[in-house]
Formats: C-alpha cells, sequence, structure tokens
C-alpha cells in the first residue's frame, strides 16, 4: 500500500495504491490531514512508514486500472517521487531500550504507540 498526491499548488488529488489490486483516485480539501491520520494508523498496524509519493504531473498516469491489475501490472511512482519527509515514524525493534530495563511493565504499558518527535493524533481539529 502506498499514497500519492499531487505536488501542483491547489491540487488536492490522490491516489491509494493497493498491491494486487487497482488503485482509488479521490480529491479531497483535508488531504494533508487525511494523510496524517492514514500514516499514523498504518503506522501502528505495520509498525512501517507508510511511503507517500508526491506527483509533478498527471496523477492518472501513475494510476493502476482495473485493466492494469487484471494483467498484473501496478503502477506506482518511480522512487524518485518519494517524499522522504512524510516518514515521521521510527519503527520499534524488539531491542530493549535502556530506559526500560526493569521487567515490571504491564501489558498495557508494552501496547503503547511510539512517539518520536511526532505524535500521531486521532481527534479531527475543531474547525470554527
Amino acid at each position: 500500500m502506498a499514497l500519492s498526491k499531487s505536488t501542483e499548488a491547489g491540487n488536492k488529488e490522490f491516489v491509494v495504491h493497493v498491491r494486487g489490486e487497482y488503485d482509488y483516485r479521490f480529491i479531497c480539501e483535508l488531504r494533508d490531514d487525511m494523510f496524517e491520520q492514514i500514516k499514523a494508523c498504518y503506522f501502528h498496524l505495520m509498525n512501517e512508514n507508510l511511503p507517500v509519493y508526491g506527483v509533478p504531473g498527471k496523477l492518472k498516469a501513475h494510476c493502476t486500472s482495473k485493466n492494469d491489475a487484471k494483467a498484473g501490472a501496478d503502477k506506482i511512482p518511480p522512487e524518485s517521487f518519494r517524499l522522504r519527509a512524510e516518514d515521521l515514524y521510527e519503527p520499534l525493534t524488539d531491542t530493549p531500550s535502556n530506559a526500560s530495563t526493569n521487567n515490571s511493565t504491564t501489558p498495557d504499558e508494552d501496547d503503547e504507540l511510539p512517539t518520536g518527535d511526532h505524535r500521531p493524533s486521532f481527534v479531527n481539529p475543531k474547525v470554527d
């Protein structure tokens, strides 16, 4: 799975890439807020950053159609379009950190989300 977004000013189009299936194209005025929520959920489930691509031209050229999917062709932007600044989270490792060397943690404490420098927010901001 990956996301692509148009980098053209004022263009709020984006694509949800689904491996082995056709892609979904959307337009959303709150695209950036939605991306933050999707990336946080993906990281929580997968323990890795969701790849995000910035496409300067038409997104359709990098979108897998139903016919492409039937033919087994996945269209995704080239790696040079990957927006590494969108990788906000540090994956967890199995190695315990120096701060948690005691074994007195409860299961709830072990299930905490990683925060790094960016804490995911699952609450919509108030709109005035």
